[in-house]
């Protein structure tokens, strides 16, 4: 039969209230229609089907009816589904059959999908009515992560997860419905009829994407919604919206920066939590538009993904080996280092400054936003805000006021602050070195040519300025704010940073030769290819920052935060890294010979060849880290390491040998490496 045209939602109403007219299954024949105390028959829509439930004596089922077209495979794929499940059972899911001849609306009949009926709530419902018992809410949680291992032991995805397919029954056992996308072994290689839910999808989902690990990121979102209120019960009444998500939105996902429930989990004092959340927006920024298509490059994806997994190792057949995969990867990342940089490259500036991620961590100083909320991320009237604004940024096509060297000395001086959107081009005569300028407005100026080495700039207002190969040294901008500057190729050795806003700042290839950085807000700065020698950047803030070919030799980085930061191609020779965070950060081909990281925290960061002889990494933290083709770890020191998979530790151990400077130890003796090993 060639059905020309399909049934409305009215259409399947008016025929499910006469079940022994409209169903050709024996049991549904005889079984009655429930409806609410109104007479009006209970239905729940969705974007494929709209449901019934259907009863007999103890017995009840939910009956799907489509409401557009299925595809024509829709029933070999519920048979291979059903034949799967039949043979791996698991108690999460409910029996279900197909029915081509399921229901007969205006004389034509039509396919259903007939269930068993889940007594329970859905997800939302049920965290609404619990959400102030953190116990129950993390008991969720913990039912959640056995379900994705159960899922995952037998390689079935469910496609969809979301609060709607995700049932709570009347014991608090989890169940799902709805197994439209499922994903089992039988179907690899044919695309999904669906996507699944925007809300609990990653942005770059597409019809390609069908696996048994497609349910990874769904699982995180909803993992880390249920601890996020089991510790904030008020994001529940700040970012959930009925019938539609928990508490995250696609939008956030597409850019987690602007996110403010990210911002908001920020706060969380739970590891575990904040681990999680890492993970998510790791997957936000980059794994999920890097697809990778081939089994090897899935293989290490999966590592990064399942952290319930072990590292993946792969160790060099011979040092030979290693250097020349250490020249064609430097090679490789020279070439596509020339295809996406310019000589004096501009950084993308979109992101609030109030906006931090999970692993930002407070700085002394309040951040300061000058960009919007974007339209398609609205801010709910009661999430956190910032307490001021600064001087707005002077857009491109704000017009600048000529001024010259010494009449901005005079009117300095006769007690004028705001400067802003000026241009000041210096002239071989014009000196403001070693002038004060505390306090001064410069937003939205573009200065050349001048020389301020000396130059007293504390609590100045730099935001948006363009001070490009300008002359800084030893100049004093402690608690300044330079927030999407563009200071590109400056010389600021021995300058004073202290505490200053550099949020989103370029300083590309920059001199900060032994600077004072310390408790600087450095979130998303450029700083790749920067001179950050023997530099003070304790307790700075350098989250998602790109330090990429830095020269950090000797740097203090103790204290700092560095996650998700990009240290790729990065000389930390001798530098001090000791307790910084250093979380989901990529480390490839970076030098950390003798470097102090002890009780630094390297979870989930990507430490591909490595130099670590000579490192200190005692009390580090190795959960999940993702570790290739290490360089070395002559004379290095791993004494009380802690998650230290056991395949890792056998990977060092192999190319374990000498012994530690400071202990004369072994560093085999610091791995705990048996003898066998």
């Amino acid at each position: 039969m060639t059905i020309q045209t399909w049934p409305l939602n009215i259409d399947f109403t008016i025929a499910v209230q006469n079940p022994h007219l409209c169903f050709a299954d024996p049991e549904l024949k005889q079984a009655s229609t429930t409806k609410n105390s109104r007479g009006r028959v209970l239905l729940w829509s969705g974007n494929f089907a709209t449901v019934y439930k259907l009863t007999k004596g103890n017995r009840a089922w939910a009956v799907r009816c489509f409401t557009r077209i299925p595809q024509s495979d829709v029933q070999q794929r519920y048979r291979l589904i059903g034949d799967y499940l039949s043979q791996h059972p698991i108690p999460y899911l409910v029996a279900f059959e197909f029915l081509t001849q399921g229901i007969l609306v205006k004389g034509e009949w039509y396919p259903i999908l007939k269930m068993d009926w889940v007594d329970g709530s859905e997800l939302d419902r049920y965290i609404g009515e619990y959400i102030d018992d953190s116990q129950v809410l993390l008991r969720l949680e913990r039912q959640l992560k056995q379900l994705q291992k159960d899922l995952q032991q037998v390689g079935i995805a469910h496609g969809d997860l979301q609060h709607g397919n995700i049932m709570v029954d009347a014991r608090g056992e989890l169940k799902l419905v709805d197994y439209d996308g499922m994903y089992v072994p039988a179907l690899r290689g044919t695309p999904p009829l669906e996507v699944g839910h925007p809300n609990y999808q990653p942005p770059t989902r597409s019809l390609h994407d069908f696996g048994d690990r497609l349910d990874e990121f769904s699982f995180e979102v909803i993992s880390l919604s249920l601890r996020a209120l089991a510790s904030q019960p008020n994001l529940w009444e700040t970012f959930h919206e009925d019938n539609k998500n928990l508490i995250f939105r696609q939008n956030d996902f597409q850019e987690p920066e602007l996110s403010p429930v990210f911002q908001s989990i920020a706060n969380i004092p739970d590891d575990e939590t904040r681990e999680l959340c890492d993970r998510l927006i790791r997957r936000c920024r980059s794994e999920d538009r890097d697809k990778e298509r081939s089994s090897k490059d899935k293989d290490r994806s999966k590592d990064r993904q399942d952290y319930q997994s072990t590292s993946h190792i792969k160790k060099p057949q011979s040092r030979r080996f290693l250097w020349v995969g250490l020249a064609l990867l430097a090679m490789t990342g020279l070439g596509l280092w020339f295809i996406k940089k310019s000589p004096s490259p501009p950084i993308a500036i979109t992101t609030p400054s109030n906006a931090p991620l999970s692993s930002l961590k407070p700085t002394s100083s309040p951040t300061i936003s000058n960009s919007p909320t974007p339209s398609n991320s609205p801010t709910p009237s009661n999430s956190p805000t910032t307490p001021s604004s600064p001087t707005p940024i002077a857009s491109p096509s704000t017009k600048l006021t000529p001024i010259t060297a010494a009449t901005l000395q005079a009117k300095y001086a006769e007690g004028q602050r705001d400067f802003h959107s000026i241009q000041l081009i210096g002239g071989q005569s014009d000196r403001l070195q070693g002038q004060d300028f505390s306090n001064i407005n410069l937003s939205g100026s573009v200065l050349e040519r001048v020389d301020l080495r000396q130059v007293i700039l504390k609590n100045a207002n730099l935001n948006g300025v363009k001070i490009v190969k300008v002359d800084l040294r030893g100049g004093d901008l402690s608690n300044a704010s330079a927030i999407d500057a563009d200071l590109s190729f400056s010389n600021f050795t021995e300058a004073n940073l202290s505490q200053a806003n550099l949020l989103r700042v370029n300083l590309f290839q920059a001199k900060l030769g032994s600077a004072n950085l310390q408790k600087a807000e450095l979130m998303k700065t450029n700083l790749g290819e920067a001179d950050l020698n023997s530099a003070n950047l304790k307790g700075a803030n350098l989250v998602l920052t790109n330090l990429r070919k830095a020269n950090l030799v000797k740097a203090n980085l103790s204290d700092s935060n560095l996650s998700a930061a990009n240290l790729n191609d990065a000389i930390l020779e001798g530098a001090d890294l000791s307790a910084a965070d250093l979380r989901s950060a990529e480390l490839n081909l970076t030098n950390l010979s003798n470097a102090n990281l002890s009780s630094a925290n390297l979870t989930a960061a990507k430490l591909v060849l490595i130099e670590f002889a000579g490192a200190n990494l005692n009390s580090a933290n190795f959960r999940n880290a993702i570790v290739e083709n290490i360089g070395s770890i002559e004379s290095a020191d791993f004494t009380n390491a802690v998650n230290l998979d056991p395949i890792v530790r056998k990977y060092f151990c192999s190319l374990a040998s000498g012994n530690v400077a400071d202990s004369g130890n072994s560093t085999k003796s610091t791995l705990n490496c048996l003898p066998s090993l």
